[in-house]
């Protein structure tokens, strides 16, 4: 892995340079700068993988910095070098999804050590799963087509269906079906995938028979989205995540196929479920409640929200309606609307509560509020 440190102060780069054991942590100290102009410059040049960042430095301060860097390399990993604690830079930094935030006064050299070791393990693991997917949708598509090209010279999908060539009937349906098995594992919905998977295997026993090999690059394809899905995938299961491919690829039945892919599914829905237990999910979604009462005064949108609380969107938003019994935007819409009541009621005008609310013109306000309550304002207090 690639390090950069981005710091102002000669001694504390000298210190990180000397102190930190950089070819046992299997990391190179590429490059280092002074101010954020000059990172940026040194950061387009050598493209590092991890970069330790002062926030507030001369001409250019950190989070500018990192806001840039991320446009030009959106995989590099930030850890934030601070004096003090700012809970300004603090937000900001996590809406930048920072990796971690450390006070330069009560630095320990070992919990940055073990930092950059996590950082290290995860960036390799996300590449290893992207390369992974990679090889396998370009084997799918090589396979596919030689499969095509042999079946075409057999005359096997001479017959038409509906009009149509057989080979385009099956090829949509196949797109259909991955799709949503897709949409399910990115929304962490492993059992409905698991299910999904089960109603495309009676679609793909009719005849004509789809070659084997299409079927079980398809059917690991999916495997490798639901690990990656699940994000932090366990230390120790990089040897049996190998073993599980080799046993789809050595079944002989699709049952067989199948029966596996949905076994690792339901391993992965009952993990979820355990990590995410009744008492955690209320915790999330008070700590995100109380997140949009302190921010009436801006758009608040669920991308937002899942970046500052580092989960995945679809999955908030499932978990929201869930321990909420209503909707996010809904929920959103309904405080704004309170928040609003209450301000007439202690003699705002309407154009200061609806600057207030982040409105850019009153009817902008007007058109929710009465979508929301059922009246205008104004006829809402008589």
């Amino acid at each position: 892995m690639k390090v950069m440190i981005v710091e102002d102060e000669i001694l504390v780069r000298l210190g990180l340079r000397k102190a930190i054991p950089w070819s046992s942590l299997a990391m190179e100290l590429i490059c280092e700068a002074q101010d954020g102009e000059e990172a940026y410059e040194l950061f387009k040049e050598h493209q590092p993988d991890i970069v330790l960042v002062d926030i507030e430095m001369p001409k250019i301060d950190g989070l500018k910095f990192i806001r840039f860097a991320k446009a030009n390399k959106s995989d590099s990993r930030f850890v934030l070098l601070t004096c003090h604690q700012d809970l300004k830079y603090m937000r900001e930094a996590i809406q930048l999804q920072v990796s971690d935030f450390l006070l330069k006064s009560t630095l320990d050299m070992e919990e940055l050590c073990s930092i950059l070791r996590s950082l290290s393990l995860d960036m390799f693991r996300e590449r290893e799963t992207a390369e992974r997917a990679k090889s396998l949708s370009t084997s799918l598509v090589e396979v596919a087509k030689m499969d095509i090209t042999e079946r075409t010279e057999s005359d096997y999908y001479s017959d038409d269906i509906d009009g149509r060539p057989q080979i385009d009937v099956i090829s949509e349906m196949l797109q259909k079906r991955k799709k949503e098995v897709f949409d399910c594992i990115e929304s962490l919905r492993f059992a409905e995938a698991a299910r999904q998977i089960t109603n495309m295997h009676a679609e793909l026993k009719r005849p004509p028979n789809i070659h084997p090999h299409i079927v079980k690059n398809m059917l690991t394809e999916f495997l490798f989205r639901a690990w990656s899905a699940c994000e932090e995938l366990e230390a120790g299961r990089q040897a049996a995540d190998h073993r599980l491919v080799d046993r789809l690829y050595a079944t002989r039945k699709l049952e067989d196929t199948i029966e596996l892919l949905n076994k690792e599914l339901e391993r992965l829905e009952s993990q979820f479920t355990l990590t995410n237990s009744p008492e955690d999910k209320t915790k999330i979604i008070l700590l995100i409640k109380q997140y949009i009462k302190t921010h009436m005064q801006q758009e608040i949108s669920l991308q937002e929200i899942a970046n500052a609380f580092y989960l995945n969107s679809n999955y908030l938003s499932r978990l929201f309606k869930e321990v909420s019994h209503m909707g996010f935007t809904e929920y959103v819409l309904h405080e704004k609307t309170e928040l609003a009541i209450v301000m007439m009621k202690n003699g705002k005008t309407l154009t200061e509560i609806s600057e207030k609310l982040g409105y850019l013109n009153l009817s902008s306000f007007t058109r929710m509020f009465k979508k929301v309550r059922g009246a205008s304002p104004s006829r809402y207090l008589q």
